[in-house]
């Protein structure tokens, strides 16, 4: 019976093959790049960004290949950006050329699919989302109605640090904790039982999101998603966050259901949930909005005002 060692030399002579005729066909279908440094075999520059922290690499070789350049990471290619005015150039001139975003394992299974905004590809639904997004979930109005939230939650951290005189504290533990808040109530609408548990589940998610996902660097190898367990755990913490999100929405529809009666109009205390299943009920978008769109649109609105906020507080101690 041949070894184990035999079949991991096997594997990975199958791997190499397969990964050989990938790139070269990619090569064949590649349009006219910006140059860069040079890359290595199967890994391209991946090497150059793996020994500090990546900003400080791409700014160190930005310094030697210029404002736009090439990295190649596994089968991943990357124009990365560096200069004001082409970044404006991009996200203002030509914003609707690039609207699109790679699509990553873990956004992905997260977001449903893309059933939110931020990954969603550029079209109708897209724009209308959008238009949504601007006008009712992130207006000046409603953004301004989140300062109770932030001056709730900026007491407790100061009361909680207070309270810990004398005692070794992990104030980025506590910085991060509060700015997760902040997002969780803001699209909530308020604190709740499932505060604590979502929060814990969101930071798990972030984790593995964050740790080097060999699948997202050789996407066209589809069976590394199960290979490396990465998709099964990301199941499995999605599972528990999306239970947590049907719970949170039935409660806001039995809410709805109990002050319809009353009102009619859109009040100043409805939360992002609200608004979403207003929308849902009155057809207003033009296609049918589901569960899985306005959870999906609560977790970006989520990702967006915690991890952003958690990740810049925590490379500003760096």
């Amino acid at each position: 019976m041949p070894s184990f060692p035999l079949y991991s030399c096997l594997f990975f002579f199958l791997f190499i093959i397969v990964l050989y005729w990938k790139r070269s066909k990619a090569k064949r279908q590649s349009h006219k790049l910006p140059s860069g440094p040079w890359k290595l075999p199967l890994i391209g520059n991946l090497h150059q960004l793996g020994f500090s922290l990546p900003h400080r690499s791409l700014r160190d070789l930005a310094m030697k290949y210029g404002p736009i350049m090439q990295l190649q990471l596994c089968e991943v290619v990357a124009i990365i950006i560096s200069s004001p005015k082409v970044v404006e150039e991009v996200l203002k001139t030509h914003d609707a050329a690039l609207a699109n975003r790679p699509i990553v394992l873990a956004i992905e299974v997260m977001c449903y699919g893309n059933s939110g905004i931020v990954f969603a590809p550029y079209g109708d639904y897209w724009r209308q989302m959008r238009k949504i997004c601007v006008s009712k979930l992130l207006s000046a109005k409603r953004v301004q109605s989140f300062s109770r939230i932030r001056e709730e939650v900026v007491n407790n951290l100061v009361e909680s640090i207070s309270l810990s005189e004398g005692v070794p504290i992990n104030l980025s533990e506590k910085i991060f904790f509060s700015t997760y808040c902040t997002a969780f109530r803001a699209a909530i609408g308020k604190k709740c039982k499932y505060e604590k548990e979502f929060i814990s589940l969101i930071k798990e998610m972030f984790t593995l999101d964050g740790a080097f996902n060999l699948p997202d660097f050789f996407p066209s190898l589809k069976f590394l998603r199960f290979l490396t367990g990465i998709k099964l755990a990301l199941l499995k913490t999605h599972r528990k966050t999306d239970k947590i999100l049907n719970d949170i929405i039935n409660d806001h529809k039995k809410k709805r259901i109990v002050i319809s009666a009353k009102k009619s109009e859109e009040s100043d205390n409805d939360d992002m949930i609200d608004v979403l299943l207003k929308l849902q009920e009155t057809g207003e978008l033009g296609f049918n909005v589901t569960y899985n769109h306005i959870k999906a649109v609560t977790l970006e609105v989520f990702f967006a005002g915690s991890e952003t906020s958690a990740t810049t507080n925590g490379q500003c101690q760096n």
